[in-house]
């Protein structure tokens, strides 16, 4: 027999009323119950009748997606964590590449307006502010979800980037190393300020001096992060460690100090930012900071679906999640890979 809302209310010991307005999002509901129906929704496979519940409220039960790049493995678990909160709230997810591209990220916008979806999570479009505002003039509510948009009334959901990337920088500074490398993220993109940022304060704090010439930039992909080091190497800087901004840059940087026949970590450690999950399965085993996308890509579209009802954080509010350190097999202390070396 198919679940009806009445299945839920029994199962989660509430009234209809009770479970009506927590799928709809039109009134309080104690965070103990929303727990209880949560649990009983997902038991039972409770799917609410969406075009029932559209004529009635006039809203479509679609909520957007934007963001740059599916292919990156950072993103699944994000889109997960908005998914599975949209299925249990009874909204349907229109997920949008827009690969960073302003013109592609203004078609999408025009064509969601006239589609009147109920509300967009925009993940670091850098399409203008003006285009952006255009599309909230239509009365879409906004939410910035891990990487910040030029237009500030947003509320935005976010890791520390800035925190997290001083972190990764310090373990390798209390490792022993002096000359760390960084591999960014790309130009122009306020969380790849924000992590150059949070190298360099690591360094400051130690007392280390910021050298210009560690630093190449690249645009979180494999190729970019190899490309960098390999660069890098031809300059005959001397460097015995990498932050990258990110695995995939880490994970290329790994591919191009092996190629030039230097082992990671005895003769070089990495350590990336993220936390993919190939992460763990990389040769050595990456060293990183893992960000909870999963828990972000949840609160994110909670937020946006109290938005599409009314409630929401005041204009340009922040929720702030903190990365964690997770040590592996690609980072190692200094003295150590130097004896390393000469076994």
């Amino acid at each position: 027999m198919k679940a009806t809302i009445y299945h839920v209310a029994r199962r989660a010991r509430v009234s209809t009323a009770t479970v009506s307005r927590f799928l709809n999002g039109t009134g309080p509901v104690a965070a103990e119950t929303r727990h209880r129906i949560e649990q009983a929704i997902q038991v039972l496979g409770y799917r609410p009748n969406t075009v029932a519940r559209s004529l009635v409220t006039k809203a479509t039960h679609t909520l957007a997606l934007l963001m740059p790049d599916i292919t990156n493995p950072f993103f699944p678990d994000l889109v997960k964590g908005v998914q599975l909160l949209a299925d249990e709230r009874g909204y349907t997810v229109l997920l949008c590449s827009v690969a960073g591209d302003p013109a592609r990220e203004e078609e999408y916008l025009e064509m969601l307006s006239a589609k009147q979806v109920d509300g967009a999570l925009l993940v670091g479009l850098v399409c203008g502010r003006e285009t952006i505002a255009r599309f909230a003039r239509h009365g879409i509510p906004i939410v910035s979800l891990d990487r910040n948009i030029d237009y500030p009334p947003a509320p935005l959901v976010h890791v520390n980037h800035r925190k997290g990337a001083r972190i990764a920088t310090e373990h390798l500074l209390q490792l022993g190393h002096r000359l760390v490398a960084h591999v960014s993220g790309p130009i122009g993109l306020r969380v790849s300020h924000e992590r150059l940022a949070g190298y360099r304060e690591a360094l400051s704090r130690a007392g280390v001096a910021y050298d210009r010439r560690l630093v190449v930039s690249g645009d979180f992909t494999e190729e970019a992060g190899y490309e960098g080091i390999e660069a890098l190497l031809h300059t005959a800087t001397p460097f015995t460690a990498i932050f990258a901004a990110n695995d995939l840059a880490a994970i290329g940087a790994t591919a191009a100090l092996t190629d030039s026949g230097r082992r990671v970590p005895e003769d070089v450690s990495v350590v990336g930012f993220d936390d993919i999950r190939l992460a763990a399965y990389t040769s050595p085993a990456l060293t990183t900071i893992r960000q909870p996308t999963y828990e972000m890509g949840r609160r994110a579209t909670e937020l946006l679906i109290d938005a599409v009802h009314g409630r929401m954080l005041g204009p340009g509010q922040q929720v702030v999640f903190e990365g964690e350190l997770i040590v592996r097999a690609s980072s190692m202390p200094i003295a150590a890979a130097q004896q390393a070396k000469t076994v």
